[in-house]
């Protein structure tokens, strides 16, 4: 059973312009598509209509290719203010306060179909209720199929045996698609399910083999530097595949890709911020009041002792500010 204290439930789906130059802070809805059912998941309404925009009314190459529309049946459609006055009383009708939806694209993509409503001085008042009650789902559900990073409608789809009559990236279908998805994350075991167990393990894999690649990159930038007699010392006392070691190759890197990037500077800076990165390197040039506010302290150093200072953050938490 759903955790939605509602009696209905509306899922939904915005197909925008796109192509060109265009992006959500500049688009138009295109189409949309509307699924209501109730708290048995029983299906009470489906809604679709497709919108003509102002701004760009001509469908370019990509908006064709992605959504299968035609520019006649564009052509031929009602405002996008008035389609979403039907939502707005379908929303009405069964008193529901949140449209799910899959991904934070839709509501700042509405809004801007409301600026360009205002720019031609159309009505936006249905445009702007509806971008009102856009609920992201996307991330709760991801965690509750123990999914490690977001996947596609499509491809989570496909885990419980739907396919769209005609295709994806049509509103319609990809609102019924979120509507299964959901459906299933409540009412079924998850865990027997082989097909979520697949993408859920390609998605791990993924995701590890970019870890090791990252720290590789890593890797290999701290060592593109000769290490001093000190540093050799250090990191065989540590071992190579020690956490310490980790935090040494990490250190270092940061100094080395700062001073091959900078091969005319010798004064430079390691600064201490507030921030999740923790620490930047930084030619003293380059300190300016952002970073000074965005640090906690720096220590400088020049290029011929970058090592004994790597060193000293290893081996010590103490750090002396200048």
């Amino acid at each position: 059973m759903s955790e939605n204290k509602n009696k209905y439930l509306c899922f939904a789906d915005f197909e925008f312009t796109c192509g060109y130059y265009i992006n959500k802070y500049d688009s138009e809805i295109l189409s949309a598509g509307v699924i209501i059912c109730d708290e048995n998941y029983e299906i009470k309404e489906r809604f679709y209509c497709t919108c003509r925009p102002h701004k760009f009314p001509k469908l370019t190459r990509q908006c064709r290719k992605l959504t299968k529309l035609t520019q006649e049946e564009i052509d031929n459609s009602p405002d996008s203010n008035d389609v979403m006055g039907i939502i707005v009383n379908l929303l009405k009708k069964y008193m529901i306060d949140n449209i799910y939806v899959w991904g934070n694209f839709d509501r700042p993509a509405l809004l801007s179909d409301v600026k360009q409503h205002q720019k031609f001085r159309k009505e936006s008042g249905n445009i702007q209720k509806v971008s009102g009650k856009i609920f992201d789902i996307q991330r709760s559900i991801t965690d509750k199929m123990g999914l490690p990073e977001p996947v596609n409608i499509k491809e989570l789809a496909s885990a419980f045996d739907y396919t769209p009559v005609g295709s994806f990236h049509n509103a319609i279908n990809d609102a019924l698609a979120l509507y299964i998805i959901y459906k299933a994350v409540y009412t079924e075991d998850l865990k027997s399910n082989q097909k979520l167990n697949e993408i859920r393990q390609k998605r791990l894999d993924r995701i590890e083999a970019k870890r090791r690649e990252a720290e590789k990159r890593q890797k290999e930038t701290a060592f593109s530097l000769p290490l001093s007699d000190k540093e050799k010392l250090y990191y065989e006392e540590i071992g190579e595949n020690s956490e310490e070691a980790k935090e040494f190759i990490y250190i270092r890197s940061k100094f080395v890709r700062t001073l091959k990037n900078n091969p005319d500077e010798n004064e430079f800076l390691i600064l201490y911020l507030k921030t999740q990165e923790r620490i930047k390197v930084i030619s003293r040039k380059k300190y300016n009041y952002t970073l000074q506010n965005l640090s906690e302290k720096a220590i400088g150093f020049e290029r011929d002792n970058f090592s004994e200072l790597i060193l000293s953050e290893c081996r010590s938490k103490e750090r002396v500010v200048i």
